[in-house]
């Protein structure tokens, strides 16, 4: 019988730790395959998820632009409904105001000059 040499025990040794390499890689492996695997499953259900409220979120966001168009018309509108407003009460003032003033301005006078008629007649 031979006795095993060197180069037989340094490749029976590379073989055993090459063999316990594998064995912890595998064991190693497993776990961290079913980890990429539920991520992946995740992705995906969120990818299935996130697409149609993305679609939704952009329908929205069309709708309020359109809803923020609205009242900015609206606005518009009001505004200029007020400015013709404001145009018929300052017209309204002139026309109905000053002519008021000059009634009572000579109504006064006309009191004020039959006021002094009659006392220069209640003199004489």
């Amino acid at each position: 019988m031979e006795s095993p040499n060197f180069l037989e025990i340094t490749g029976l040794v590379a073989i055993i730790l090459i063999s316990a390499f594998a064995v912890a890689g595998i064991i190693v492996s497993i776990p961290l395959f079913r980890l990429l695997n539920r991520i992946r499953h995740l992705s995906e259900k969120l990818n299935e998820s996130l697409i149609p409220m993305v679609e939704k979120l952009n329908t929205t966001v069309s709708h309020l632009n359109t809803e923020v168009g609205s009242i900015s018309e609206l606005t518009q509108s009001i505004t200029s409904i007020v400015e013709q407003l404001e145009k018929i009460i300052r017209l309204a003032r002139i026309i109905i105001t000053s002519p008021i003033i000059k009634l009572i301005s000579a109504t006064a006078g006309l009191g004020e000059g039959i006021k002094k008629t009659k006392d220069k007649e209640d003199k004489d």
